[in-house]
């Protein structure tokens, strides 16, 4: 996760040093993801990752809930609406640089200091470098396991990801990508609430639905010849 690194040597009546050790508690909740001594949580998460755990859990209603109408206003306006993604990407930073240059203006004609004119937020490099190197990592791990499907060295895989590919490629007639998207955020906001709430429940299901499939795998690989057991006839033979 990318972290910004502010340059301004206060902020409100604390320190940044003040804030980095999290003494100020009035201050906003994205406040804990802008310092570069944050990049991680006290668990070890991502700062970024330990965010978005919290808006889909509800730990805030009032962020959550602001997250999600937003979402559902966004995809309002480019389903319903009509616009399109860059039109309306558009017609937001439009909004934003009018009211910004309207408010700051107002600020200077009153005689207060306005920060428009300092430095902006910088990206933290290392954090960046970090991210690269852990996306590099996955994307290699990824990779190395599609060779393996390719060469036929995990068949059982293989045969999980065809029927995979099966099911999205019927999915995928019925409605389009944007769509999943929208149903992906929806089920964000509710099904891990849901999920937490009645776990008990949701993990017999889920265990019985394994071994269920499990089963069916087993007859399958019972099913399929094996190499060393003609090998082993021939010989007897």
């Amino acid at each position: 996760a990318l972290t910004i690194r502010h340059t301004s040597e206060k902020m409100g009546s604390k320190d940044v040093d003040g804030d980095a050790k999290g003494t100020d508690d009035t201050e906003p909740f994205y406040a804990d993801y802008t310092a570069s001594s944050k990049t991680k949580s006290k668990s070890g998460q991502p700062a970024a990752i330990k965010m978005v755990e919290e808006i889909i859990y509800w730990k805030d209603p009032k962020i959550s809930a602001g997250v999600l109408v937003t979402g559902l206003a966004w995809f309002y306006f480019t389903t319903i609406g009509g616009y399109t993604i860059i039109s309306l990407l558009s017609i937001l930073a439009g909004v934003h640089l009018a009211g910004s240059v309207f408010y700051h203006s107002i600020l200077a004609f009153r005689g207060h200091e306005t920060p428009g004119g300092g430095k902006a937020p910088q990206i933290d490099i290392d954090a960046a470098k970090k991210s690269a190197e852990g996306l590099a990592s996955q994307a290699n791990a990824a990779l190395q396991w599609y060779w393996s499907l390719l060469g036929a060295s995990n068949l059982m895989s293989a045969l999980y990801v065809s029927g995979v590919l099966l099911v999205t490629c019927a999915l995928g007639s019925w409605f389009d990508a944007y769509t999943y998207l929208f149903l992906a955020f929806v089920v964000a906001f509710s099904v891990p609430v849901a999920y937490q709430t009645n776990q008990a429940v949701c993990d017999d299901f889920v265990d019985k639905i394994k071994a269920q499939f499990n089963q069916a795998v087993s007859v399958v690989q019972a099913k399929i010849p094996r190499a060393g057991k003609a090998a082993d006839g021939k010989k007897d033979s």
